[in-house]
């Protein structure tokens, strides 16, 4: 088969002509209409095997997973509006509000580090598990 120019390709395919029409792509590549229509096949049939039908409420297990998380958005948006009503009052912090400002500042921290060493860990000890496995 010999190959054809782009615009005599596009002519082919929209006169209806049965002929696989070829375009040279560079590197002693070539693309056919046939090719293309049958990857078109194959991408729809992808498409509606993978097709989710509904989304169902997460498990038990992901949500006491997710949980953790949840606490730590919780206690960042809590330390924000904290900060925020603080310094949108235009009075200075007393020493009381600089202290617990302070204290709640560490104590998220801490539950930040020990939910990142918690989920460290456990990616560890699944990867040794796997590696055990296989």
């Amino acid at each position: 088969m010999e190959p054809v120019s782009m615009a005599s390709a596009s002519s082919a395919a929209t006169t209806g002509t049965s002929q696989a029409s070829s375009v040279e792509v560079g590197y002693g590549g070539s693309l056919t209409s046939d090719m293309s229509s049958s990857f078109a096949n194959h991408l729809q049939r992808a498409e509606s095997a993978t097709a989710v039908s509904s989304v169902s409420e997460p498990s038990a297990a992901a949500k006491a997973i997710f949980q953790p998380f949840d606490r730590l958005d919780h206690e960042a948006q809590q330390l924000s509006e904290f900060a925020t009503e603080a310094a949108a009052s235009g009075q200075e912090l007393t020493s009381s509000e600089i202290i617990m400002l302070t204290v709640r500042s560490q104590e998220f921290m801490f539950h930040s580090q020990l939910t990142a060493n918690v989920a460290n860990r456990t990616a560890d000890g699944l990867q040794q598990l796997f590696k055990q496995q296989g």
